[in-house]
């Protein structure tokens, strides 16, 4: 039980680590911004919103309430997995270390790769000719593990409830 424990309160830390860079990171662009309108506004909140939600998971795991913890880092880690730019529209969210390996279809078909310590992007109206997908590696990492420790904590509350009963 030591050693769970200890796994999450590392994927505590890590979550609260990324998103206090994360809204480091906006802060500072913010503040770099030459243009401030009501939709750069938006953007700023929808992505403040989304760190404050992994300082949030975090917060949960250190202490120590698993479920809701659990299910919404599972969320929190979804929401990264997947990167995209269509028709027009961007959107990238990434919370810690990132690692995506994707496909660009705007002239060929590119595999790319990128990496890094977290990561946003939202466009609305850029290039309609841009066609790119992209997976983050260490969210689906993540949420494999979270599954499987909660699957662990779920097996050992079982086997202490048969040792109470007997």
């Amino acid at each position: 039980m030591q050693r769970i424990d200890k796994q999450i309160k590392a994927l505590g830390i890590y979550q609260i680590v990324g998103g206090i860079i994360g809204i480091i990171l906006i802060m500072y662009f913010a503040g770099k911004a030459s243009i401030f309108n009501i939709s750069i506004l938006k953007i700023t909140l929808l992505f403040l919103a989304l760190y404050s939600f992994s300082i949030y998971c975090g917060f949960l795991l250190l202490n120590k309430n698993y479920t809701r913890g659990f299910n919404l880092s599972i969320f929190n880690q979804a929401l990264q997995i997947i990167s995209f730019s269509v028709l027009g529209f961007t959107f990238q969210y990434a919370s810690g270390i990132y690692l995506s390996f994707g496909l660009n279809l705007t002239t060929d078909t590119l595999i790319t790769y990128n990496s890094g310590l977290t990561a946003f992007n939202y466009k609305i109206n850029s290039d309609p000719e841009v066609a790119a997908f992209s997976l983050n590696i260490i969210a689906l990492i993540l949420i494999n593990f979270f599954f499987n420790l909660k699957e662990k904590i779920i097996r050992q509350k079982d086997e202490l409830s048969e040792i109470g009963q007997s």
